[in-house]
């Protein structure tokens, strides 16, 4: 995975790139996107295994990544239809005599192949869900035979380790989720209690709006900075100190 991290990183970034110069307003990144050259430092693995394993539509979870974060996905193995459809507020005009927002939703339907990179560029999380449905019937893989990998890589802010973000009345870090159900509110993020989301656990109910720059880093951005620089100088050095 480390390795396979090295040409991801150079896509990803040359598609960052393209993004931003072809297709967001002015050529400018959007408000709360890093600035920063994207580097993955975490990657979380999933094996489907045969063609009923799936993951229902989702948004992930941006509580260490931050607002606006892009995430590279490398399929390897069998290929998968990756399905997206857009998020849409509660109040929305666009529903249907049934009250549904199926239409206005949509549905996109990507193949992934093996050895295929799926980038999710800064708009995803917030503005759309994902999914990989179940199939009727694959063609197995030489070397994985029915099972998909799927190495997603990620960059985890070092200012949103839970040392630094706020803790609820249960005692434990908050999760940072972005609101979608109202117009009014849509587009803002919020901490929450993490565990109003653990199933079978009732939470404390906290919550606040978080506040991000436009470069999507907290208010304690300067001070996790500083506290981080403290800590890798106190790290012993490897080897021997020059006489």
């Amino acid at each position: 995975m480390r390795k396979a991290s090295v040409p991801v990183e150079e896509a990803v970034n040359r598609e960052i790139t393209r993004r931003i110069r072809d297709f967001y307003p002015g050529g400018r990144k959007l408000k709360y996107q890093s600035p920063k050259p994207w580097e993955p430092n975490t990657s979380f693995v999933n094996c489907y295994d045969g063609p009923k394993e799936n993951v229902g539509y989702h948004s992930d979870q941006l509580t260490y990544l931050g607002p606006r974060a892009v995430i590279g996905s490398l399929s390897l193995g069998v290929a998968r239809e990756f399905r997206v459809r857009k998020i849409l507020a509660e109040d929305d005009e666009h529903r249907k005599d049934d009250g549904s927002l199926a239409d206005a939703q949509g549905q996109i339907s990507i193949h992934l192949p093996h050895n295929s990179l799926l980038i999710m560029h800064a708009e995803m999380q917030e503005e759309w869900k994902h999914s990989i449905a179940p199939a009727l019937a694959i063609d197995p893989h030489p070397l994985a035979g029915n099972r998909r990998l799927n190495i997603t890589y990620r960059c985890y802010k070092a200012n949103l380790h839970p040392n630094f973000t706020p803790k609820c009345e249960c005692g434990v870090p908050t999760v940072l989720r972005c609101a979608t159900r109202r117009k009014e509110s849509r587009g803002r993020y919020m901490w929450m209690c993490h565990t109003n989301y653990v199933p079978g656990e009732k939470g404390c109910g906290y919550f606040q709006w978080a506040e991000f720059d436009d470069d999507g880093d907290p208010p304690w951005a300067a001070k996790a900075k500083a506290m981080v620089k403290t800590q890798q100088e106190a790290k012993p050095h490897n080897g021997k100190d020059a006489d």
